[in-house]
């Protein structure tokens, strides 16, 4: 025992250190002190540990969430959701910096939220890789425009990136935290949250959650008609208008009425519902589309997006009994990602014949005209097969660009800008349409933002922006419209509203254009523009 207690034996301790005192008592205070700075020592390791599996930024921004590990939560940070991302989140977070630098009594720095998903780990996800990165591309034109411009110096953009994850989920989170960022005191306050890419239950749900903090949302693509709430503007024309724009096509052209049918996707998805009812409503008495037992014209599939398992985009039995009934016109009430699929499915259907005087057309409705559905496969399939592919949509790049039909008028200013800022993009970066939507949304907050801080000194508030939102008329010449690279318009309201849209809020002069793929369209139809009237003339774009 002596030695165990005995100091002057113990070798391990500094020379100076071996004497004797209180012997064996001195050794159990010893390893007490010892086991407490080493349980203290794997105590903190192991929540350093768990912090790193539960968190995905020290400062606790993001949470680490699902088995695919998304980062869920709001930062202004550049964080790297998805590798492709980094150079646009890192040109925002400096505009970000040099914004919140700029603050000044006489200049106010604001804060505006891109809420959507900010990766895609499954096939079914919201949004695509490309689809993100162009949205942030628009967002981030539109922010450089507002911090930048001669107009609004009196006011910066600072943007946040709030991301609900890939199927939308986690938008508690998001509302949690904006709600936070929004009161009365807080540096560069949230006045307002644009992106909102899909018609979706849980996007309604995040919607209504910011109307409790005051914060309005402006979306750059939703559609569905029923999407309502009284701080829910949209900046896409409705289903109703995009299937009007195809209705209008169809009676200034040959389109076939008698040999009609409807394939739609079956799920109970907001998006895709509403617009199997729309064309019904809108088609249904005139093309014969029905679901009479003796001479059935609609058939369904499941569609892509989604985390509900099935046989999704399987077309076999649709396209089978759309031929066997020598269909020449076919309303396609589904996604983009449903078009290739569909196609294929008549490619391998030996009952569908068509020649070039007597075509297939599919008569849809899109954003804008995505890379997926006009790629060389489809076009190759489209030419051998005798297939005219119709779609309304709410912006035409491609023709745009061109000069071609009718161009809005600040389109040219925004591919420009766009391209000096991301000079890698590639040729077709605008064609889907998101880079322009992300814009047009971000623009309305811009013009918004403006009107409020030309006030005086005080505080912009997210009262404010819901106030200018609601303002404005597309008359004299649309001079307080939203100067939108998809076209300027402006937000009517419920009281305003028309029998072809939803409760109100949906974009007034916004243009529809038809694109008709493989060959262009020569129809000579005018062009739709939503809420226009023979006695009620939009300006010229």
């Amino acid at each position: 025992m002596r030695r165990w207690t005995d100091r002057r034996t113990w070798r391990w301790l500094p020379r100076r250190l071996r004497f004797r005192v209180l012997g064996l008592i001195d050794v159990i205070a010893l390893w007490v002190l010892v086991g407490a700075l080493v349980g203290g020592g794997a105590w903190w390791g192991v929540g350093a540990y768990l912090d790193s599996r539960t968190y995905c930024t020290a400062d606790h921004e993001l949470r680490r969430v699902g088995e695919a590990g998304e980062c869920v939560g709001v930062t202004a940070r550049p964080y790297a959701f998805e590798p492709e991302l980094k150079g646009v989140l890192d040109r925002i977070a400096r505009e970000n910096a040099k914004a919140r630098a700029s603050a000044s009594p006489h200049r106010k720095v604001v804060s505006v939220a891109v809420v959507m998903p900010y990766s895609q780990k499954t096939e079914g996800a919201a949004m695509s890789k490309s689809l993100i990165l162009h949205a942030l591309q628009g967002a981030y034109v539109a922010q450089y425009e507002h911090n930048k411009g001669s107009t609004t110096r009196r006011s910066a953009i600072q943007l946040l990136f709030a991301n609900v994850g890939e199927y939308l989920g986690y938008w508690p989170d998001v509302v949690k935290e904006l709600s936070a960022r929004s009161r009365d005191g807080v540096a560069a306050p949230v006045v307002a949250a644009v992106g909102f890419p899909n018609s979706d239950s849980r996007t309604l749900a995040s919607v209504r959650g910011l109307e409790k903090a005051g914060i309005p949302s402006v979306s750059a693509a939703l559609s569905a008609t029923d999407m309502e709430n009284p701080y829910l503007f949209k900046v896409s024309p409705s289903n109703a208008q995009l299937v009007d724009a195809l209705k209008q096509y169809a009676e200034r052209t040959d389109v076939d009425r008698e040999k009609a049918f409807m394939i739609a996707d079956e799920r109970d998805d907001k998006y895709v519902s509403d617009l199997r009812g729309v064309m019904l409503k809108k088609f249904g008495a005139d093309y014969g589309l029905t679901n009479n037992a003796v001479r059935r014209t609609i058939e369904t599939y499941q569609g892509k997006k989604g985390p509900e398992r099935g046989d999704k985009q399987d077309f076999k039995e649709s396209v089978e009994a759309m031929c066997e009934v020598g269909t020449r016109t076919v309303f396609l009430a589904g996604r983009d990602a449903d078009l290739q699929p569909f196609v294929d499915a008549i490619d391998h259907t030996g009952s569908c014949r068509y020649g070039p005087d007597d075509p297939l057309r599919i008569l849809r409705v899109s954003t804008a005209r995505d890379p997926v559905t006009e790629s060389p496969a489809i076009r190759e399939k489209a030419d051998r097969l005798h297939i005219r592919i119709v779609t309304a949509a709410a912006v035409d790049a491609p023709r745009w660009e061109r000069g071609e039909g009718e161009t809005p008028r600040h389109f040219g200013r925004f591919a420009s800008a766009y391209e000096r800022s991301f000079t890698d993009a590639g040729k077709r970066a605008l064609n889907d349409g998101y880079a322009v939507m992300y814009h047009d949304a971000l623009a309305a907050v811009s013009n918004a933002v403006k009107q409020s801080s030309e006030s005086g000194d005080r505080e912009v508030s997210d009262d404010d922006i819901q106030g200018q939102l609601r303002k404005g008329s597309p008359q004299d010449d649309c001079a307080m419209c939203v100067q939108a690279a998809g076209g300027d318009f402006t937000f009517v309201d419920a009281d305003e509203n028309a029998d072809n849209a939803g409760v109100g809020q949906w974009p007034v002069c916004k243009p529809v254009p038809i694109v008709t793929f493989p060959e262009k369209n020569r129809s000579g139809a005018p062009l739709y523009r939503t809420y226009e009237r023979p006695h009620s003339k939009c300006p010229a774009l």
